[in-house]
């Protein structure tokens, strides 16, 4: 019994993950309220997550307001561009007449958004690359993982659900979600950065590598 109150007991662990949840739950609500911010503050819960699962000790509340900072004009830039690319995919399909050659085109421009809102801002939390580079580096990722891909949408799809029919998730809702999809998504960067979040340097080879790939990991630029 003693240890189930310790420090390092079950529960002392899991009230403090739940509390995390809910911090960062809040954060990524507050700044998310002017929408077009929302990017920004996704991003910055990302980069609060995948540093928690990296086992990086520090302050929910500082690495979130740093990374929403740090990314805030890239983050908006690309929100901004998403919220106009699907109104202009949904006049389209609303617009278009049924059996319209471009009504198929318009359903798969529509999968390739829904993707890329998928992974944009997790990969923007820990890489440094130009808008556009970030754009086809998520598409490519997103049609490569299919499996990490649809389950992130499931998963997407069922959090939405679950508040709808229990509103009182939504408190904590936004950070499991992060946190489940954080799980997936660090297992697929290490596939391209296998030292991520470690003190390991990387070769010249695999410095060569990633910069024929476009991909800079921001933690240490991040780092202050």
């Amino acid at each position: 019994m003693r240890e189930l109150f310790s420090l390092d007991g079950k529960l002392y662990k899991y009230c403090t993950f739940l509390g995390d949840m809910l911090i960062l739950t809040l954060l990524w609500t507050v700044c998310s309220i002017p929408i077009i911010t929302l990017g920004a503050s996704t991003t910055a819960m990302y980069y609060v997550l995948t540093r928690l699962l990296s086992g990086r000790e520090g302050y929910i509340s500082k690495d979130f307001f740093k990374s929403f900072k740090q990314n805030f004009l890239q983050a908006t830039f690309l929100t901004i561009l998403i919220l106009g690319a699907a109104w202009l995919i949904y006049f389209n399909i609303a617009n278009l007449q049924t059996g319209s050659a471009l009504l198929g085109v318009q359903f798969v421009l529509c999968y390739e958004l829904i993707i890329v809102i998928i992974y944009i801002f997790p990969v923007l939390s820990r890489f440094e690359m130009k808008s556009f580079q970030l754009i086809w580096t998520c598409i490519f990722m997103a049609n490569r993982h299919l499996l990490t891909t649809i389950t992130c949408f499931l998963l997407f799809v069922a959090f939405i659900g679950l508040c709808m029919y229990q509103p009182f998730l939504i408190v904590i809702a936004a950070g499991f979600y992060g946190w489940l999809t954080s799980l997936m998504f660090m297992k697929l960067f290490r596939k391209y950065l296998p030292k991520m979040d470690t003190s390991l340097e990387y070769t010249n080879a695999e410095l060569g590598e990633m910069e024929e790939a476009g991909i800079t990991e921001t933690e240490e630029p991040k780092e202050e």
